[in-house]
């Protein structure tokens, strides 16, 4: 009996299996005490997060402004059936259906905008300024000290557009394309259905955003509705060049069978006149010929002017521009960083006393 009662009481001594598992009540007990100790010290949480909430307002205040200027346009796609025009013009060996700018079609006009050569032509662009002219990229370069203070040292300020291939001038070109793109610069659609493409640049400058958008949208359009046209205005070229050579054949054609007409003018043999009448001839058939030159040609200008690409500004920068700030956002996520950073600051602090007292209790058990 004695052995028996001794085992009892080594068994009901022995720890439980499950004695160390963490149940949902134990959770909720200990957020119990993590919120009571941290409402303990609220006044440090408020205190510090109203200190950030005000650096982070004079943050955005005190900060260089930003200004940003949007350009937003309409791109109607130009098409149609047409194919009835260009059959037309296909009798003379001319194709008047392609559009000469595949490689431009749908959202390749984002791209082009986006490209390296649009923003170097556009950074290189004279414009006046306060009565001076001075090109976009030394507008840009003012905005920097730091980066004009360096273009002093190396000569590259003001930027010389005639050594734009050298390899200094080119490579800062490259940088500055690199930020532009990066940082700065944003070309979207805003509507598929209406093909509204919105532009927009934010910097430091002023009158570079509101110029520097304005340019952007004048060069790539251009340049884009030129690529468009290029098979239209070629095969328009061929064309004219045709019908110039007809009407100078036609003029001599007309006066060489006047001269025979006249020669012949009292002439009674049958004979005699076939030079007359071989060359009255060939003015019918360059008669005909020219007129369905000039008919094709127009037809050829109607078809290109169906299948030009329509253009047309929506919105464009207004001064002064608008400037990129709010101090109530920055005081607001001050704030809350404030907040977030003291409340785990203070339970990571009393997270490690719970585990440094449990490990204490633990070992002197």
């Amino acid at each position: 009996m004695a052995i028996f009662t001794s085992q009892f009481l080594a068994m009901s001594q022995e720890p439980h299996p499950h004695e160390d598992e963490i149940t949902l009540t134990d959770i909720w007990i200990k957020l119990q005490e993590w919120t009571a100790y941290l409402w303990k010290r609220k006044v440090w949480i408020i205190a510090i997060a109203f200190l950030f909430a005000v650096g982070g307002y004079l943050k955005v205040k005190l900060a260089r402004p930003v200004y940003s200027a949007t350009l937003t346009f309409s791109l109607e796609q130009g098409g149609g059936k047409g194919s009835n025009l260009a059959g037309l013009a296909s009798q003379f060996g001319f194709s008047m259906g392609g559009d000469g700018g595949g490689m431009f079609s749908g959202e390749n006009l984002l791209t082009l905008m986006k490209s390296r050569r649009m923003v170097e032509d556009v950074l290189l662009t004279p414009v006046d300024i306060d009565g001076d002219s001075v090109l976009l990229i030394d507008q840009y370069v003012r905005s920097w000290p730091e980066l004009k203070e360096r273009w002093d040292s190396t000569g590259l300020y003001p930027f010389d557009a005639a050594k734009k291939h050298e390899r200094l001038q080119d490579s800062a070109l490259g940088v500055i394309h690199s930020a532009i793109i990066d940082k700065a610069l944003v070309v979207s659609k805003q509507d598929e259905a209406l093909s509204f493409v919105s532009l927009s640049y934010s910097g430091h400058d002023e009158v570079f955003s509101g110029r520097f958008v304005e340019q952007l949208t004048l060069q790539a359009t251009a340049f884009y509705v030129e690529s468009k046209t290029a098979n239209n205005r070629a095969n328009m070229a061929k064309l004219q060049r045709r019908v110039d050579s007809v009407t100078s054949e036609l003029e001599v054609a007309m006066v060489s069978a006047g001269r025979a007409s006249d020669a012949n003018m009292f002439t009674v043999q049958s004979a005699a006149k076939v030079s007359s009448l071989e060359k009255q001839m060939k003015v019918t058939m360059l008669t005909t010929l020219y007129g369905e030159l000039v008919k094709n040609l127009e037809l050829s200008k109607t078809l290109a002017s169906r299948e030009e690409p329509l253009i047309t500004d929506i919105d464009r920068p207004h001064y002064p521009l608008r400037v990129r700030e709010s101090g109530l956002k920055g005081a607001l996520f001050g704030g809350v960083l404030g907040g977030f950073l003291t409340v785990l600051f203070f339970g990571g602090r009393e997270f490690l006393r719970d585990l440094n007292r449990q490990a204490k209790e633990q070992k002197a058990a």
